[in-house]
Order: C-alpha cells, then structure tokens, then sequence
C-alpha cells in the first residue's frame, strides 16, 4: 500500500495535482479507499510474481545489512561511510581506518617501548603487538577486498535492479488508475439517473469517453507486459 501511495504521488507531480488526470487519478484512488469504486484486480499470476519479488528484495536487503554490519561493526563509523558514500562521494574508508587489531597491537608496543624492552613484560608486549599489527593489518585487506569486489558491486546491482522494477511497478500503478478513472466516467453516464434525465432506456456514452477507455487500456496493457 504503500508503495501504491508512492505511485500517485508521483503520478499528481507538484502540477499534475491540478490537472484533469491528476484530478482523475485522485479522485480515483480515493474512492477505492472508501470502498466506492471499481478497481481493476492484477490476474494471479502476477501477484504471486510480485509476492515473489518483494520477499526477495527484503531478504536481500537483509544480506546486505547484514554484510555491512560484518564490515564495520562499529555503528558510528559505519553511518560515516555511509554518508561518505551517498552524500559527499568520498567513499568509504573501510581500506584506511585501522582495525580494532592494529589497534591493540599498536598500544601494545607503545607500553612495551615505555615498560622497556630490556624487561620480559616490555619485550612480551613488544612481540605480542608486533603480531597483532601484522594480523590486523591483513584483517583490514581481507575486509577491503570484501567491501570492493563483493560488497560494493552487490550494493549497486541492487540500487539499479530495484530501481528499475519500482518504477515500472508505479507505472503500472498508474496506468491502471487511469483506466479505472476512464471506466468509472462510462458507468457514470449509464446511471439511473443520466437515464432519467435523457428519458431514455439507455444512454449514449460521449465517444471521447469510449475513446478515452480505449487508450487507457491500451496503455495498461502495454505496462502490463512490460512490467
């Protein structure tokens, strides 16, 4: 739902909300809310592709949190990365920031250079930091090459498939209003009471308006199948 809400946000535009579709689709998607209009149903095979797709995308989206989470555990430095990433386009600096590894390592030769070396602590300290630096450091390889050839490609498939589908689904979305709004105009000119007014059995519809039903559902169907 809402995501369909999306679909007509963008299908009124800051203009459009005035405009005689925009009014239409409006109009349209309210009464469906209301429970007063007709709404074309999707056939069931491509709800249960859409079924399909969405859980996708969210777990999915949950392997790609999830791997981010593994990158940098650290929340704070991961929301800089993100930023860096969409915002100011410096990238991430997972390939720069040193690892919690380093980090111990490099505190540990620091004690062990002011213990002393000439004592078994400082010189334990000293090895041991040593180590950890050198673990650290390739720990932070491991997790670059992660981040650029699995991460970083990954991320971007998805931003560009998702787009994609999401803006054809919307066009469907709209698409459909459309021809709803198009049929509800027709069934409005064969009321009781437009019969009554032309007091006759039936009621000549407008042939803009059969015109109008015409290419709605040509548009439809077109979306339909490419979508």
């Amino acid at each position: 739902m809402e995501d369909f809400g999306a679909s007509l946000k963008e299908g009124l535009g800051t203009l459009g909300s005035m405009s005689v579709k925009g009014f239409d689709r409006a109009k349209q998607f309210s009464q469906e809310k209301m429970g007063s209009a007709v709404k074309t149903e999707y056939d069931q095979d491509y709800m249960a592709l859409s079924g399909r797709v969405e859980s996708t995308r969210t777990w999915i989206n949950s392997t790609s949190n999830a791997a981010r989470n593994f990158l940098q555990p650290n929340v704070g430095a991961r929301l800089e990365d993100m930023f860096n990433e969409k915002v100011t386009g410096k990238g991430s600096a997972i390939d720069k920031r040193q690892s919690y590894s380093e980090i111990l390592g490099a505190t540990m030769k620091q004690g062990g250079i002011e213990i002393g070396d000439s004592t078994q602590a400082g010189q334990s300290l000293l090895e041991v930091g040593t180590t950890f630096e050198k673990i650290g450091m390739l720990e932070r390889e491991y997790l670059s090459d992660v981040y650029s050839k699995f991460f970083k490609p990954f991320s971007n498939h998805l931003q560009v498939e998702w787009g994609t589908i999401t803006t054809e689904k919307r066009r469907l979305d709209l698409a459909r209003l459309d021809l709803d709004a198009a049929k509800s105009k027709v069934r409005g000119a064969r009321t009781p009471e437009a019969m009554q007014q032309n007091e006759q059995k039936a009621v000549h519809v407008p042939a803009y308006l059969q015109t109008q039903v015409r290419e709605c559902q040509a548009a439809y169907d077109r979306q339909y199948e490419q979508t």
